[in-house]
């Protein structure tokens, strides 16, 4: 999807486009030979295991939120170096390894940082990250710490969960959008986007409250 930083090697460029969850990426790539968007790749950080964002009818995971946030402030829009480790077909999911300004390896940051699980293998022999080892010692010190998801303060783990309304995790239906433009017209409004549909068009998680909405941008088509 993009040029190889050193033949043969399998390592490759790109620029981090959007953070799904606490423990995957998707990269785009930096130039394409063809006409339209460049080609991207979905990466999960192999052996790793981040609390799940919720899904339609679910709740997160505790810390799935304060997770998804670390990676993404850390990675959003920036340039990687990353290489496959191993695919799983029968999930559709291609597992890796990501750097960050060339020498930062982002498994290591997310689990020193207390936001991962580390998986210690795979069902199929060879389905583990070729750092283990350091992850490892890194997940243990980071559970003796107390950071990130191993925190040991009381009802913190309760409190990182979300109240989420319905727009937030796929059902648009309850939405007031009327009342919404009515309450916040002419104000500045906190926000997180999570795509860029167009040169004018951005979907957004509206803050504190997560309403999930399609902004369009005024007076541009």
């Amino acid at each position: 999807m993009a040029a190889s930083t050193a033949s043969g090697t399998g390592w490759y460029k790109g620029r981090v486009k959007a953070v799904p969850s606490g423990d995957s990426l998707v990269i785009m790539a930096l130039t394409s030979n063809r006409p339209g968007p460049p080609p991207e790749k979905t990466i999960t950080l192999a052996s790793l295991i981040a609390p799940r964002l919720a899904r339609r009818g679910g709740v997160d995971e505790p810390f799935a939120w304060d997770s998804r946030e670390y990676l993404r402030k850390l990675c959003i829009g920036k340039e990687v170096t990353f290489r496959v480790e191993y695919a799983v077909p029968s999930i559709g999911r291609e597992f890796g390894s990501v750097y960050l300004g060339g020498d930062k390896n982002v498994a290591m940051l997310v689990v020193s940082e207390g936001w991962a699980k580390v998986r210690e293998q795979g069902q199929q022999k060879g389905e583990a990250s070729p750092f283990l080892a350091e992850l490892l010692r890194l997940e243990e010190q980071a559970k003796q710490q107390g950071v990130g998801r191993w925190s040991k303060v009381p009802g913190a783990a309760e409190a990182s969960i979300r109240n989420l309304p319905p727009s937030a995790i796929g059902d648009p239906s309850n939405l007031d959008a009327m009342g919404l433009l009515a309450a916040n017209k002419g104000s500045p409004m906190q926000c997180i986007v999570e795509q860029v549909r167009d040169g004018s068009t951005v979907q957004v998680y509206l803050l504190p409250d997560f309403q999930f909405v399609r902004v369009f941008v005024a007076g541009i088509q």
